[in-house]
């Protein structure tokens, strides 16, 4: 197993568009839901993938748009509706809280890399709390290529077990097997999810390769346990990324060594330097061995 896996650098895809409000509700544990209707043309974003989100001029109170991860999307005539999961915490996504049926959002995307779903092994989806969301997106995109993944969902308790019914069914009708944990044991497994992981992979039929979404101390703990075991791990990451295409260098998170000294001289300028990556476009999603977790907050 290699220490680094190499991702090939694609041509951006992203254009900036008007996005129309078609639904928005409440979603438990302080969450929502938010769906948005796009024009034909914009490329269907892949799980993992985010867009950057920004109400017009005067119509919120922030100038920067906000990073979102996509939780679904759907075709329909004229283009495509894509699906958010978030919870209002600052006054830019208090704003997007506030948006009703019809009102108008400026949207770009999609931005940086998703997961890659086409690795050989079984798929081991792995979600901390609304981390679950590109998860969803991911099962269904697996089930569309006809395979079975295995989904394991954590949270603190049962109440932030965001979207949980629709989690079941969905892996119901897909075919998954979904398998719970919480901290304080008031819902599945009493534990994290890596602790979760650790009892039930010695049931799985195929080496696994793990994809996973949630904070970044859950995600270090995925990772050293991908790295213990020799398996890959696609980690979907965070960090304050203003512009989303490498431009303002907001973003950085540290390069393992080795990535480090494998970085190419001729790499292309919107990608980061020998000792940081950039979030936004050589990520969000990175393989475990590709960062330096002594460095990640």
């Amino acid at each position: 197993m290699t220490a680094t896996r190499a991702r090939a650098v694609e041509a951006p895809a992203w254009r900036q568009v008007d996005a129309v409000v078609r639904a928005q509700r409440a979603y438990g544990a302080g969450h929502c839901w938010l769906e948005l209707d796009v024009p034909a043309g914009f490329a269907s974003p892949r799980p993992g993938q985010f867009v950057q989100l920004l109400q017009p001029p005067g119509a919120g109170p922030t100038l920067l748009p906000r990073p979102m991860s996509v939780a679904a999307v759907s075709a329909r005539r004229g283009g495509l509706t894509i699906g958010f999961l978030y919870a209002p915490i600052g006054a830019g996504t208090h704003a997007l809280a506030r948006l009703g049926p019809g009102d108008r959002v400026e949207l770009l995307g999609p931005l940086g890399r998703g997961f890659p779903l086409e690795r050989d092994g079984l798929p081991v989806l792995l979600a901390g709390g609304r981390g679950v969301a590109p998860l969803l997106f991911a099962a269904a995109e697996l089930a569309v290529a006809g395979r079975r993944a295995e989904f394991l969902f954590g949270a603190r308790d049962a109440a932030h077990l965001v979207g949980l019914d629709d989690a079941r069914a969905m892996l119901r009708r897909l075919g998954g097997r979904l398998h719970l944990c919480t901290d304080d044991g008031s819902r599945g497994a009493r534990g994290h999810v890596v602790a979760l992981l650790d009892r039930v992979a010695p049931r799985f039929a195929a080496p696994p390769v793990l994809h996973a979404c949630g904070p970044h101390a859950m995600l270090r703990e995925v990772a050293n346990w991908a790295i213990g075991h020799d398996c890959e791990a696609w980690l979907a990451m965070e960090s304050v990324m203003a512009c989303g295409t490498g431009v303002c260098r907001g973003c950085p998170l540290p390069r393992a060594a080795a990535a480090s000294a494998a970085f190419p001289a001729d790499a292309p300028s919107l990608l980061g330097n020998r000792d940081y990556a950039m979030c936004c476009t050589e990520g969000p999603v990175f393989e475990a061995r590709a960062l330096d977790w002594t460095r990640v907050h």
